[in-house]
């Protein structure tokens, strides 16, 4: 892996950096450093593990549209952000000949010093109600470049219909079971329904992070910085909202919301949506992995539980965003 590496960054302006392999999910993803000035960057291969994770975001227009979208961010001082950095084409995003993969794009990013969010910091009560304002400032955001067309994903009805055929045919492979698939199916029938509601409704959609998880939340400086717009795309604030109130433990989700909600117009009476939300993105999670028999052996046993406690009472019209699980 780190031979790849090296190959992508001699289309960079550094002299023998330093190169350190990170991981390999959604991307190939190393941590670089300048010996120069001692500066670190994020190098990202952009090859998945997974054929599930593969989709427009990975295409030369759908990285183009993220590193301008991260530019704007940066250039209009919205948030704190990875900067895209220029090949020595000028070029942000840079395609190479691998040996292993073929043909293959790259792109180069500066470094967030801070720590990974835990939920365990002294001050974890501010750092999620500043999480809530970021995460209203970005939706802000959104809404003015709406005009444009980027060529990202979009999390719409649409998506819930192509993931409902995905997981269905994993009900074939073994990776799910025939009644959880219908209970899922019964869930996704009434989210279509509320995204129906929603877009009845100004200014509730837009463009959004879309991949909330404690990784993608960097603290620097009490700051809670959001990293990875890898699945970056057009869908409901309410999305964003969900994912990241679901990675948080309940205690903590008030919080979240209190948080947006000082920035954004926002009611405690649209929980019923961010359920709907949340629900969503899981089933949209399991697409990632339901056809990758090395890894999708969690998803059974998660479904099982899902369906047959929060599935079952959101269904029956109660409450259940203060039950999803902790982390």
């Amino acid at each position: 892996m780190i031979t790849e590496a090296e190959k992508v960054m001699l289309q960079y302006s550094f002299i023998d950096p330093i190169i350190e392999f990170i991981r390999h999910n959604e991307n190939i993803t190393f941590k670089v450093t300048d010996k120069t000035d001692n500066k670190d960057y994020l190098l990202r291969i952009h090859k998945p593990i997974s054929e599930g994770f593969s989709g427009l975001q990975h295409t030369r227009d759908g990285l183009q549209a993220e590193m301008f979208f991260l530019r704007e961010i940066d250039q209009k001082n919205i948030l704190k952000v990875q900067r895209p950095v220029l090949n020595q084409k000028g070029e942000l995003v840079t395609e190479y000949s691998s040996e292993q993969f073929g043909t293959s794009l790259a792109t180069l990013l500066e470094w967030i010093e801070g720590s990974t969010l835990t939920q365990d910091e002294d001050n974890i009560e501010q750092i999620v109600y500043r999480l809530g304002r970021n995460l209203a400032s970005l939706h802000e955001f959104s809404r003015t470049l709406m005009p444009l067309e980027l060529h990202r994903p979009v999390y719409n009805v649409t998506k819930i219909d192509e993931t409902l055929i995905e997981l269905g045919k994993g009900t074939d492979n073994g990776a799910l079971i025939q009644e959880d698939y219908e209970v899922i199916s019964s869930v996704l029938l009434v989210v279509k329904e509320q995204l129906a509601e929603l877009d009845a409704r100004d200014n509730s959609w837009g463009f959004i992070h879309a991949d909330f998880q404690l990784g993608n939340v960097i603290v620097s400086e009490q700051n809670p910085i959001l990293i990875d717009y890898c699945l970056f795309g057009y869908g409901y604030y309410l999305f964003d909202l969900g994912s990241a109130s679901s990675m948080l433990k309940s205690k903590l989700r008030k919080t979240l919301l209190d948080g947006y909600a000082s920035k954004s117009s926002f009611s405690l009476d649209e929980i019923r949506y961010i359920e709907g939300q949340i629900f969503m993105d899981i089933f949209i999670s399991y697409v990632f992995f339901i056809h990758d028999p090395e890894r999708n052996g969690w998803i059974k046993e998660h479904a099982s539980k899902i369906c047959s406690t929060l599935c079952r009472d959101f269904l029956e019209g109660k409450e259940v965003y203060y039950s999803f699980l902790d982390n």
